[in-house]
């Protein structure tokens, strides 16, 4: 009988190295995620956002912003808030700038359908405060003062103006 040896040719030998180096890639992956906190769940604090809608029908108003109506962030679609009591609804004001830089404002008179309104009010919301100081909703949307953000909930799509962010 014939033996024949065979011997490692250099593809044999690159087929052995990946091999290697992809047993040690999944163990080096697998042991640096589970020791780190990157899965981690941060536990996510209420706070209260305050906001101002500006020049919005007013039948939106009186029909769309019933406490404890849900919005949601229109960019992802993720949780924004629920809407709180004490809504404040006024007169919308327009606002004219003459060209000598004064600003001046009036109320708007319109009747009907035309009826336009400002709305303040606030929502409870859930978010976490980064080490920086940014105040992150749902741990991942940063939003601030003077920010504005668009959120919808079942029947109405607007764009809220944040006035003010604070712990409940």
């Amino acid at each position: 009988m014939n033996e024949t040896k065979r011997k490692l040719g250099a593809l044999d030998i690159f087929i052995i190295v990946i091999a290697v180096l992809l047993i040690a890639g999944i163990g080096v992956r697998f042991f640096l995620t589970r020791n780190s906190n990157v899965n981690e769940k941060t536990d996510l604090e209420e706070y209260i956002v305050s906001f101002k809608i500006m020049d919005i029908r007013d039948t939106s108003a009186q029909n769309y912003f019933n406490p404890g109506t849900n919005f949601y962030v229109d960019q992802d679609g993720s949780f924004f808030g629920t809407l709180q009591e004490g809504l404040r609804v006024s007169d919308a004001k327009r606002y004219y700038y003459l060209d000598s830089g004064e600003v001046i404002t009036s109320l708007n008179n319109a009747t009907g359908d035309l009826y336009r309104v400002d709305v303040e009010g606030s929502f409870k919301v859930s978010g976490i405060t980064a080490a920086d100081g940014k105040f992150l909703l749902n741990g991942n949307t940063y939003i601030a003062e003077n920010k504005e953000v668009k959120v919808y909930s079942k029947y109405l799509s607007v764009m809220l103006l944040i006035t003010s962010v604070t712990k409940a």
